[in-house]
């Protein structure tokens, strides 16, 4: 595995802004959008990325000059995970190779510690539960209140003109639809066993 310093033609004691400036320049030189069909200056654009997301991140390069081959490698194989879509190949060997696996894992570590400050949600595919037959009496009675309401005060909406009318038709909807469900309920074979 070559040297990501000798990739980026920057010395091991270069500053940030030095890097930064290297990278920016052989990227723009062998961008995929500037070498249409050129196998070389597409590997050598992974490359100079890949050398790039280890030694322009502070953290990442520190490990690397600890590490060595063991840094380069993982960076290589972590810029292909970034890289893989635009390209749109797939490296078998990333299955095989211990490094690409100590990242997932990696990956996945971080995932599992992140993951108490997230929240979770699932999809169930279970229908819904239907109302025994005295929720469904109590569903009954609610909506029918809701609709008489409605009709009762619909006379009155006019003076929370235009709000006020919306609100008792909705009223109105809702309990009666509310009420022909419940009432479904309640004379289902199912239910009245219950």
């Amino acid at each position: 595995m070559e040297d990501l310093y000798q990739v980026l033609g920057v010395s091991k004691t270069a500053s940030a802004d030095e890097i930064k400036k290297a990278y920016r320049d052989l990227a723009f030189k062998y961008h995929p959008d500037r070498n249409p069909g050129d196998k070389d200056a597409e590997e050598q654009f992974k490359s100079i990325s890949a050398a790039y997301s280890v030694l322009g991140d502070e953290e990442k390069r520190a490990q690397y000059d600890q590490y060595g081959q063991y840094g380069s490698q993982n960076a290589y194989t972590q810029q292909n995970a970034y890289t893989h879509a635009y390209y749109g190949g797939y490296n078998t060997q990333q299955d095989e190779d211990p490094y690409w696996q100590w990242f997932t894992n990696f990956q996945n570590q971080g995932r599992q510690q992140n993951s108490n400050y997230r929240y979770t949600y699932s999809w169930s595919s279970e229908p819904p539960k239907a109302p025994t037959r005295s929720e469904a009496l109590v569903s009954f009675v609610s909506k029918a209140v809701t609709f008489a309401m409605g009709l009762y005060l619909f006379r009155f909406s006019w003076i929370l003109l235009p709000i006020g009318p919306f609100l008792c038709i909705a009223a109105i909807v809702n309990g009666f639809t509310g009420m022909t469900r419940a009432f479904k309920y309640i004379f289902t074979s199912e239910n009245t066993k219950k």
